[in-house]
Parts: structure tokens; sequence; C-alpha cells
């Protein structure tokens, strides 16, 4: 699992096959259309999608419900869990580093099984405009979607560590 940094390195909930999965990896890897997004940045028409395509992606143009299950495998590598994340957000606010709570903020909340892409990433880059023509995006607070249990945020007393 790679440690989760500012609007880089996001921290991204999938639901997949009603299992829900925390992952930390590039922003990159969550535009969930890469035509969409090369064809919004190319002036002459002439796309050249190979070029925005991260390894882990590699013939996964479109990334929806059909792929996700190899798209999965491919990142295994960069799952998390709660209980790991907290620990790591304990220990960020412990050293004194509390300007850097915003690195453990859930930046996606990808839904492979209902086909919804919530969005909470903190910069200009619009993923969720990004997704498959069958799928909804939408930029908002998806906290509340979260299990009980996955709220990495929440400590052992109960409190938001987003709070304290």
């Amino acid at each position: 699992m790679l440690e989760p940094i500012y609007a880089e390195n996001v921290i991204v909930g999938v639901i997949h096959k009603k299992q829900f999965q925390w992952y930390v990896t590039d922003r990159e890897l969550w535009y969930l259309d890469y035509v969409k997004f090369a064809q919004a940045f190319e002036n002459e028409g002439d796309l050249a999608v190979d070029e925005y395509i991260e390894p882990e992606r590699k013939g996964m143009e479109i990334l929806g419900s059909e792929n996700a299950g190899l798209f999965l495998k491919r990142i295994e590598s960069y799952k998390g869990d709660a209980a790991t994340l907290l620990k790591l957000f304990e220990d960020k606010i412990e050293s004194g580093e509390e300007e850097d709570v915003l690195d453990f903020i859930p930046s996606f909340l990808v839904d492979f099984d209902q086909k919804v892409f919530y969005s909470l990433f903190p910069e200009p880059a619009s993923f969720e405009e990004y997704v498959p023509s069958d799928w909804k995006g939408t930029y908002e607070d998806f906290t509340g979607l979260i299990p009980e249990t996955e709220k990495y945020w929440v400590n052992k007393d109960g409190e938001s560590l987003f709070e304290v």
C-alpha cells in the first residue's frame, strides 16, 4: 500500500460484487474513461489515449463493471484496510504534521455494482466527468455511504480524526 499524499496518492473506496475495499493508489488510475479524458485534452482530434494509460490500466481504456475484476487484481498491492489507515492517520497527527490531515480524506468511492463514481477530490480535476456512458459520476461527500466498520478516520473512542 502506498502512503496517502494529498492529491497524488489517493484513498479510494471500491465496491465490487457487494464487497467493500480501500485502496491507496496514484490518482491517474481513476479516470474511468481514458477515451473521454484524452478527447478533452487533444486539440487536433488525434487521440493518443496510450499517453495517458497507467500500466495497471493497460488494455482497459474504459474501466467499468465488466473488467473491474481484472483491474482490481492488478492493483492488489495497493489494498489497504481501515485498521492500517487509522494507524497511519493517528501517527501523522501524533507527529505534529496536522496540516497533512488532508492526505487522509478519501478521494473517490467507486461502486462497480451500481455504476456510480463519487468524487471528493480536492483539486480541480473533475474525475467524475470521465466515467463510462452508462455510469453516473458525481462530486459530493460520500463518507456517509461508507460502512461504519470501514471509517478509518473514526478512532476507538468514536471521534472523527478530521475534527480532533
